[in-house]
């Protein structure tokens, strides 16, 4: 199941079939389709503020302004819309304070880290509606926190990361995969240890003995390189997990991925990237295309633009909000250059396994998201 073959937007077409006056519109150059606002419907104002990869992280990040840039197209979000970037965790305060003061009336936080402030601001200005990505609010306890104003977007990502550990066991020719991520957070951590648990599968079914360097589940930790924005540390890294064999690799952390890549191509070595968040093959720089394999994927933009139209239709609703392979919100992308290295009987493995963990049939301990 790939979110770029199959039907991801389902969820918006059937909330906005809700919105009282839309009419039909594809948007070729955004990718969005769907319904857009017609006259008389009043858009509103959304605003964005980042995580400190930035908007041109070409993940999620961008994949969320590309939401908000989807809602404007469509009519739902005013021209005025803005996003606002955070260089270090002391600029996300200052920058919510700007959209509260510019009369912001939904405001999108992107990553696990603006929790805290989101839930603070979200509090204190319940007149706003608040869009978290990729985080559940939780109070001092813990505990999902509930606001009334809040809807968090969480992905469960490990269930199609899951399929990508089985897909990457059986192209790889060393017996050898690996993963580091940018830091041990949940977000993080869940596409590393669905995409091992995936490997380990595939050994329970072939009985084979392949391996993967960088995440022990049992332990719930892994290689981190503590930044999301450090490349000459990401190549460190990527490099000496090469060092020991591997040749399939997924970096999760934006586009701490890419030095993986020039270490690929400047070492001659036959292996391959796996992305995260968006298709990484067409987010990505174009000389990097040859080697991803696929993309563990997330409908961010989809929901993001959903968000914004339900809030303009009537309709929002806050809590959590979770995408999963039943719903579209995650997938694996299509294998591009790769295609031709996956097997028929391997491709239709993958797909049958997809469909298993969809309907319920494979429950491989998946982690937790939502409340």
């Amino acid at each position: 199941m790939s979110i770029s073959r199959s039907s991801r937007l389902v969820l918006l077409i059937a909330v906005f079939a809700l919105v009282a006056a839309a009419c039909g519109s594809s948007d070729e150059a955004t990718g969005y389709t769907g319904p857009t606002a017609a006259d008389g419907v009043d858009p509103i104002k959304v605003c964005l503020v980042t995580d400190l990869a930035g908007v041109d992280d070409r993940s999620f990040n961008a994949s969320a302004w590309q939401g908000v840039q989807d809602a404007m197209d469509a009519g739902f979000a005013s021209e005025d819309s803005f996003f606002l970037e955070s260089a270090d965790a002391s600029d996300w305060q200052p920058n919510i304070d700007q959209m509260i003061e510019q009369d912001c009336e939904q405001i999108v936080t992107v990553g696990f880290a603006l929790g805290e402030v989101t839930a603070i601001n979200a509090q204190a200005e319940p007149g706003i509606t608040w869009t978290m990505i990729d985080n559940v609010l939780t109070d001092a306890d813990f505990a999902p926190l509930r606001l009334a104003n809040v809807r968090e977007l969480v992905y469960q990502t490990d269930e199609a990361a899951f399929a990508a550990g089985y897909l990457a066991a059986g192209v790889s020719q060393t017996g050898v995969l690996c993963t580091y991520g940018g830091g041990n957070f949940p977000t993080v951590s869940i596409f590393m240890d669905g995409f091992t648990r995936g490997a380990a599968h595939y050994n329970d079914v072939k009985g084979t003995d392949v391996s993967v360097l960088g995440w022990d589940s049992e332990a719930g930790d892994g290689v981190f390189t503590g930044s999301f924005t450090d490349m000459d540390l990401a190549r460190s890294t990527a490099e000496s997990l090469f060092q020991e064999n591997c040749d399939v690799i997924i970096p999760v952390g934006g586009a701490i991925n890419l030095p993986a890549g020039d270490a690929i191509t400047d070492l001659g070595l036959d292996a391959a990237l796996v992305g995260v968040d968006a298709d990484a093959f067409d987010a990505m720089p174009s000389q990097y295309q040859p080697l991803w394999l696929t993309t563990v994927e997330k409908a961010i933009a989809p929901f993001v633009t959903l968000a914004v139209a339900d809030q303009v239709g009537g309709t929002w609703n806050p809590g959590s909000f979770v995408g999963n392979l039943a719903n579209d919100g995650v997938g694996l992308s299509e294998y591009h250059d790769w295609d031709d290295r996956v097997s028929d009987e391997l491709r239709d493995e993958v797909e049958q396994l997809l469909a298993d963990i969809k309907d319920g049939t494979i429950n491989a301990a998946f982690t937790p998201v939502g409340y």
